[in-house]
């Protein structure tokens, strides 16, 4: 019976040290997952270069047809001058107008906000605006990156 006893008592000792022993070390971390590698999403079409939003005042869009106007988005070779040439223009109600808009150094726009017309001209480009003139009034042409330093002008509906 002691020799059972010791048994027992050796059988303990060893599945305590394992145990202890068991604890003492650190627990292997499961490796990382795998994943396929992502594909990046094809980058979205550039946007265009005329942005215009048709409004209750008229109609706009790029392109084609009407009276044509050349408008010069001017900077003056660096001089901190900027201007529209020509700065106020006149048309008749339902008169259509096909501006041709050159900026020459600079980003420039061409807006007038109660029309909803927002035309960007990047540096050295060239953009035709087609837009029907549906009421009467005076609206006010500003170029919102330099409207503070006087790029702005005036179209007339009569």
């Amino acid at each position: 019976m002691q020799k059972r006893n010791l048994l027992v008592l050796a059988s303990v000792c060893v599945v305590l040290m394992l145990g202890v022993i068991a604890c003492g070390q650190p627990v292997p971390e499961p490796p990382p997952p795998t994943t396929a590698p992502r594909m990046s999403p094809p980058p979205p079409p550039p946007a265009p270069t005329v942005a215009v939003a048709s409004g209750q005042n008229g109609t706009g869009q790029a392109g084609g047809g009407g009276t044509p106007v050349d408008v010069g988005l001017l900077d003056i070779g660096g001089s901190g001058e900027y201007a529209y040439s020509p700065a106020d223009m006149t048309f008749s109600v339902g008169e259509t107008v096909t501006f041709t808009m050159t900026a020459e150094t600079e980003f420039h726009t061409f807006e007038v906000d109660d029309l909803d017309i927002y035309v960007e001209v990047d540096a050295g480009d060239t953009v035709d605006f087609t837009f029907t003139f549906d009421e009467a009034g005076t609206y006010e042409l500003i170029c919102t990156p330099h409207s503070a330093q006087g790029m702005v002008g005036t179209i007339t509906i009569n």
